[in-house]
């Protein structure tokens, strides 16, 4: 196996870190904005990543990281190749400290992940299974606003769609099957709480 990622994660999360830098608050639009030139794979990472931080105890944040997603995501199942995000998304902010705090705790993790990511078990990310990847993501942003009553399960379900699109982003398949691994337990989880 041949790693040919080149620190994809980790330039991602590099830039998003960069916009934070010598501000107090970080809009949505300013990282689209810094982002401009990542795919969109790239982009959908970078919610999905913010959902997986303890940054998702912030009211209403799950729920935003799960529309953004869902938006993302319908592009790209419809194969638009411009993002559009609504403005009253592109609006929303989050404090920079917190922000930088929790890309900080995240970054042994993502520099593992470019460390491990390869190019293997390819017709998980090739078509038909991109495009499910694609929907299935769409389908676990939906559902993340109404996982804000229940602990944690914003979270886990932040954590599935980041695995997914980083197989997306390095075409990765293990991370694929790691992904819809991920959303069966947190299934679990959600049934066992509402049980």
């Amino acid at each position: 196996m041949t790693d040919t990622n080149n620190q994809i994660i980790g330039s991602v999360v590099d830039d998003v870190r960069a916009v934070a830098q010598d501000r107090d608050t970080v809009s949505i639009r300013a990282v689209v904005e810094n982002l401009g030139s990542v795919s969109q794979n790239g982009m959908m990472l970078v919610p999905a990543l913010i959902a997986a931080t303890p940054l998702s105890g912030i009211p209403g944040l799950t729920a935003i990281c799960g529309l953004t997603i869902t938006l993302i995501a319908a592009q790209m199942v419809f194969g638009r190749k411009q993002l559009w995000l609504p403005d009253w998304i592109m609006r929303r902010s989050v404090d920079a400290d917190d922000l930088r705090s929790a890309l900080d705790k995240s970054d042994r993790a993502i520099r593992f992940l470019d460390r491990h990511t390869h190019q293997r078990l390819r017709f998980f990310v090739r078509a038909p299974g991109r495009m499910l990847i694609k929907v299935v993501c769409l389908l676990c942003g939906l559902t993340m606003p109404f996982l804000e009553l229940l602990p944690f399960t914003g979270s886990l379900m932040g954590a599935t769609v980041t695995m997914l699109s980083i197989s997306l982003l390095v075409r990765d398949g293990l991370f694929a099957v790691l992904g819809l691994a991920f959303l069966g337990t947190t299934v679990a989880v959600v049934a066992t709480l509402l049980t």
